[in-house]
């Protein structure tokens, strides 16, 4: 073999070793990226290792995969398969939006607002069986992220919340909360303590890195 042909050899090795360390080093910084949401992921759903012994709502055990509805909102959007990769909390109400209603509207809004950087990840939503009267409409005006569905009758739907713990949905205005997977994982007590819910999402979103 010449030496011009002995070069050539070696600047291709040379070629082929930096291209594997090259993507050794790629393969490695999306590990890093990635990890984060792997080990939520598996401490959530494979090893089930969740805030038992301080949270302040019911986990619900194991958790249920719900089968979305569809929905179209009072601002007319329509949504299909749930409202986004983001934690959802639901309010559900039977009949006219009384005072501890509307004090779960606000106190949710209020949660949402000091999330602070996580604001974003989680969506509440009030779903009612009446049709909103002008009451309701005008009380509604204050909460622009709030998706509203009103009329709505699919008890299929609701039935999917039913725990025992928790009696049936709409009832009282209670607050379900469903993961980006839309998995129904927690419900909370119909007068709660806004603070002690706050503390049991911000671990929920802390440990999952989801949404």
């Amino acid at each position: 073999m010449s030496t011009q042909q002995q070069k050539a050899v070696s600047q291709e090795t040379e070629s082929n070793k930096s291209l594997f360390w090259y993507r050794v080093r790629f393969l490695a910084l999306i590990a890093v990226f990635l990890s984060p949401f792997i080990a939520g992921w598996l401490a959530l759903y494979v090893f089930e290792i969740r805030p038992e012994s301080n949270n302040y709502g019911t986990l619900v055990q194991p958790v249920k995969k719900l089968s979305w509805s569809q929905f179209t909102s009072t601002s007319g959007k329509f949504y299909k398969n749930g409202f986004g990769k983001k934690w959802v909390s639901i309010i559900f109400n039977e009949g006219k939006c009384e005072k501890q209603c509307r004090d779960n509207i606000f106190n949710m809004r209020q949660i949402r607002i000091l999330l602070g950087r996580d604001t974003d990840r989680l969506q509440n939503v009030l779903i009612t069986r009446l049709v909103l009267d002008n009451e309701m409409i005008s009380f509604l005006e204050d909460f622009k992220n709030l998706i509203v569905i009103e009329n709505f009758t699919n008890s299929e739907f609701t039935e999917q919340f039913r725990i025992l713990e928790s009696g049936q949905p709409g009832q009282e205005p209670m607050v379900y909360l469903i993961d980006p997977e839309n998995n129904y994982m927690m419900f909370f007590p119909t007068v709660f303590d806004e603070y002690r819910v706050l503390d049991d999402i911000k671990r929920l979103l802390k440990l999952s890195q989801i949404g």
